[in-house]
C-alpha cells in the first residue's frame, strides 16, 4: 500500500480476530445506549436474526420495512431498541460489531449443518 494512501479512519485492526473480539464486548455492552439493553439482550442464542434463512445482507427485514445493510440494521438497533447513537460507518466500532456478526453467524451455520 502506498504511504500516501488516505485512511478512512485513526488506528486500525490488524487481523479479523482482533476486530471480532472488540466486537463481542461491544455486543455485550448494555451501556451502549440509554434502554439498557445490549445486542446480546435481544440475540443470545441466535435468536430474532433469522440466520436459518442463510441470507447474506443486504436483505429486507420485517422490522425495519425495509431492504437494508448490516451497518444499517446495526445502527437501526441502535436508534431504536438500544436507544443509543448511530455509529459512525467508518468507525473501529461498526467494523468491531460487524465482524463479531461474522463470526457468530459463522458459529451459527457450523453448528447447523
Amino acid at each position: 500500500m502506498d504511504n500516501s494512501s488516505k485512511k478512512i479512519r485513526s488506528g486500525s485492526f490488524k487481523n479479523f480476530q482482533q476486530a471480532a473480539t472488540a466486537g463481542k464486548k461491544l455486543w455485550e455492552d448494555e451501556t451502549l445506549g440509554k434502554s439498557g439493553l445490549a445486542c446480546l439482550s435481544c440475540h443470545a442464542g441466535y435468536s430474532d436474526l433469522n440466520l436459518e434463512k442463510r441470507q447474506n445482507y443486504p436483505h429486507y427485514v420485517k422490522m425495519v420495512d425495509d431492504v437494508v445493510t448490516l451497518d444499517q440494521m446495526i445502527n437501526y438497533c441502535m436508534l431504536n431498541p438500544m436507544q443509543g447513537e448511530q455509529l459512525e460507518r467508518n468507525s473501529k466500532e461498526m467494523t468491531a460489531i460487524a465482524a463479531y456478526f461474522r463470526a457468530y453467524r459463522m458459529k451459527y451455520l457450523q453448528e447447523h449443518k
